[in-house]
């Protein structure tokens, strides 16, 4: 019996010994240095020119994870950044377009949201956080020229001016600098991603030498319109050609909602010749910024700090050109404008990572939150990405089955969580508030009422309901370049599921974002 006991005793301390030492190992994780953050944020970036970032590839992809399904929830600048920042559906910022009254820089400032954002939680832990380029449509619209919102201890932001002063962002801009606004003009040293690329290095340095860890989101114009590249790459790329699907210049739209068959009559006609011109002028643009991400990384490992940085390489939405008999635009549900690239190296982020789940821009702060061990607010609807870097290729992650889809305003239903008043005003009247230079058709939807929309992204199909009733649905399976619209063939009961199921999701918040994400009825599980 004293043998046993004592067998017993010496189990019981070995015990201890183990649990001691892994709550130790685990101290040591949770209080080691934290990591720093860095996002290479693009403008209007279809995933068509990511083979024209060779170095971005190889620097980041190459080195981390590639995201293959990865997707903004909304596909204008202004309701994806918004996104981004507070890990929320567009429904629940309230930022549903470019614009004002249903969003832009406007929207955000005025129902407070910036208050809470990823800014501000990193700040709270002692991050240095800097926004170098391009914050929100709109900004500093009704704030205040010298406005900086919460959370930032560096700011260098592209300033919105009047029509008749306005610049392309590319040269001859403004840029709000920590509170006084500076000017840029035309020369080849004042071109904006240079300029970026420079005051990124530098907060990089002063970070390294006050020791603290650091956020640093460098949001560059390209390739946005008018895709001015840098004088060095001028003629660069002329031999290039778009690659077209087969969906460019769809013949037969008859299938399409009327109110898309009224975006194309309205829009103006691209021809091959047109659609090479103005992708070579984009890819050009982004050899400038495949510059900005050697040189960052570079900076990084000079100071001793690319091993503890994580670093992202997205865009804010996509564009198509020429897609379906559409004019060069983004703000549609089509695959062209809300699938777009994703490229995550770093820590523990083992190199030619492939990652296939649904992924979207409402998972970023959660994500990053996750990394950098901080904490958020409750109303987060995305979820953190890292399980996805960690899981055993043998099993499955417990991961979403669909993404919400959202543009503008929903009138005609009561799931609509719109806070602020439609304006009967033509969204026209208000251009100081426009991106420079957006086609009108990138809002004609919005504009006229009928078009703002709500749709379901799974891996399968996409459905998409629009405010004047009217219906998509693809097979992506079987048609993945989108060119049946199979919604009036489907099966009532199947119409009944898609809209339950829309309904759910575009009303969710926080937690029950995930649970309806999770959770398809009955009859979609297997569909189509």
């Amino acid at each position: 019996m004293w043998f046993k006991n004592k067998i017993r005793l010496f189990g019981l301390i070995l015990l201890f010994l183990i649990v001691n030492m892994s709550i130790s190992a685990c101290e040591v994780t949770q209080s080691g240095p934290r990591p720093n953050i860095v996002i290479i944020l693009t403008d209007d970036m279809d995933s068509s020119l990511m083979p024209y970032l060779e170095n971005t590839n190889e620097l980041i992809g190459k080195n981390g994870a590639t995201f293959t399904n990865y997707f903004v929830t909304s596909s204008l600048c202004c309701p994806s950044r918004a996104s981004m920042l507070r890990g929320q559906y567009p429904h629940n910022t309230d930022v549903l377009s470019n614009n004002f009254p249903e969003g832009g820089f406007r929207r955000f400032f005025v129902d407070g949201d910036e208050a809470e954002t990823l800014a501000v939680w990193l700040n709270r832990e002692g991050y240095q956080t800097s926004l170098i380029g391009k914050y929100l449509n709109g900004y500093p619209v009704f704030a205040g020229s010298n406005y900086i919102p919460a959370g930032w201890t560096d700011w260098h932001a592209l300033f919105y001016k009047k029509p008749n002063e306005a610049g392309s962002f590319y040269n001859d801009y403004i840029l709000n600098e920590n509170g006084p606004l500076v000017e840029y003009g035309g020369s080849v040293e004042e071109y904006s991603t240079d300029v970026f690329k420079q005051k990124s290095i530098d907060f990089i340095e002063k970070s390294t030498v006050s020791g603290d860890p650091f956020f640093l989101l460098i949001s560059v114009y390209a390739p946005h319109g008018p895709s001015t590249p840098a004088l060095r790459h001028a003629e660069m790329l002329a031999d290039q050609a778009y690659p077209q699907k087969p969906s460019f210049n769809e013949t037969d739209i008859s299938d399409k909602p009327g109110v898309i068959q009224d975006l194309i009559a309205n829009g103006d006609e691209i021809d091959t010749i047109d659609a090479d011109v103005l992708f070579q002028q984009r890819a050009k643009t982004l050899l400038a910024v495949d510059e900005l991400v050697v040189d960052v990384i570079a900076k990084l490992e000079q100071s001793g700090q690319l091993e503890n940085t994580y670093i992202f390489f997205m865009s804010d939405n996509g564009f198509h050109i020429g897609e379906h008999g559409l004019s060069p635009g983004k703000g549609l549900a089509y695959e062209e404008d809300i699938h777009v690239p994703l490229l995550i190296r770093g820590p523990g982020i083992a190199p030619n990572t492939i990652i296939t789940q649904l992924t979207a821009n409402i998972d970023l702060a959660p994500t990053i939150a996750d990394m950098t061990r901080i904490k958020t607010a409750g109303f987060i609807d995305g979820r953190s990405l890292m399980p996805l870097f960690q899981m055993d290729e043998s099993k499955t992650p417990d991961w979403r089955k669909a993404l919400l889809i959202e543009m503008g305003a929903m009138t005609n239903t009561s799931a609509s969580n719109f806070k602020g008043e439609l304006s009967p005003v033509d969204q026209t009247s208000l251009p100081f508030e426009f991106e420079f230079p957006d086609s009108p058709n990138d809002y004609y939807l919005i504009q006229v009422g009928d078009g703002t929309y709500r749709g379901i992204r799974t891996d399968k199909f996409m459905y998409v309901e629009y405010n004047n009733g009217e219906t998509e649905f693809y097979d992506l399976i079987a048609d993945p370049y989108q060119l049946e619209n199979l919604s009036t063939k489907l099966e009532p009961a199947i119409l009944t599921s898609l809209h339950t199921w829309l309904e759910q999701l575009q009303a969710c918040t926080a937690k029950d974002c995930k649970t309806f994400e999770n959770n398809p009825p009955v009859e979609l599980e297997n569909y189509p």
